[in-house]
């Protein structure tokens, strides 16, 4: 049976990291693509599941990843925004990046819809090209990383304290 990793623990992280890194040897395509591009995120899932709180140390998730020529050169995880100098920082909700993740919710539509943050907005606009290769790098990256076997956390809210009954 193949291991199932929890979703946004460290474990999984770092699992859809190896994924997409031998997938860029293994699929062709996705070679080619992640080869050319070169990318420094900051990803924060707020309203973390009490379980991933517990996991993380805190009500947050942030994952900064940095990306030279397709290959992942730093990827670092915490519940605090580092300082390091980034292209964009996303944010969003866990339940929104679980829909994501899930096929329930398209990016492109949620980015639309503005339930996610991208910041500095201005360079989205201001790099038009490397913003459309950032998406479509992006969703190749989501496609491998859903390849994964993700469980998910029973619970979707925070727990009551047995002081709070």
């Amino acid at each position: 049976m193949k291991e199932e990793y929890l979703f946004l623990s460290p474990e999984w992280v770092h699992e859809a990291v190896r994924a997409i890194q031998a997938a860029r040897s293994t699929d062709k395509n996705f070679g080619k693509l992640a080869q050319s591009f070169s990318l420094s995120l900051i990803y924060v899932v707020t309203e973390l599941p009490q379980s991933l709180r517990e996991i993380h140390g805190g009500p947050q998730l942030v994952v900064l990843v940095q990306l030279e020529k397709g290959t992942v050169r730093r990827l670092w995880l915490g519940t605090d925004v580092p300082g390091d100098k980034h292209d964009f920082m996303v944010s969003s909700s866990y339940s929104l990046a679980k829909q994501i993740f899930c096929g329930e919710a398209n990016p492109a539509t949620a980015f639309i819809d503005r339930q996610f943050r991208v910041e500095p907005m201005r360079r989205v606009y201001q790099r038009p090209k490397f913003t459309a290769n950032a998406i479509v790098t992006g969703n190749a990256m989501l496609k491998v990383a859903r390849r994964v076997a993700t469980i998910f956390p029973p619970d979707g809210a925070p727990r009551a304290t047995a002081s709070a009954l």
